[in-house]
């Protein structure tokens, strides 16, 4: 990430990451850093499957949970996310705050393309003839 900048610029990755967790939020689902990683990567278990419609599923196959969680951490570090306390489980989850909700905002209006990954146009790559059948 950025360690030695002063200031602290979003990068697309940080976008992916608000997003993700204000498309939650808009739902009623307020995640654990751990349920975006899953989310992140394309996690194809059962209780993630739920989540495939997401735009920014899938979209950071390569990264590992301690990078997103380092991102997460720093996006709530600088109030682009923030985290609400449950009693019940004891955990902290996120929330998108207004700021972050106006970023993602002003991000939206620069970059008119969506986060889904996009799917690669595939060619003719191999040519199937029905050979196995003609030596039978």
């Amino acid at each position: 990430m950025r360690k030695y900048s002063k200031h602290f610029e979003l990068s697309s990755n940080d976008y992916k990451i608000i997003e993700t967790i204000k498309l939650l939020n808009d739902k009623g689902i307020y995640p654990l850093p751990e349920g975006v990683y899953h989310i992140l990567i394309g996690d194809s278990r059962e209780e993630f499957l739920e989540f495939e419609n997401l735009d920014t599923y899938k979209t950071l196959i390569s990264y590992s949970s301690k990078k997103i969680s380092t991102f997460i951490m720093m996006l709530v570090r600088y109030h682009y996310l923030e985290k609400i306390y449950d009693e019940e489980s004891n955990n902290l989850y996120l929330k998108v705050t207004i700021q972050g909700e106006s970023a993602l905002e002003e991000y939206r209006k620069k970059h008119r393309y969506s986060f889904k990954k996009r799917k690669v146009k595939t060619s003719n790559l191999f040519l199937r003839t029905n050979k196995a059948e003609e030596k039978e």
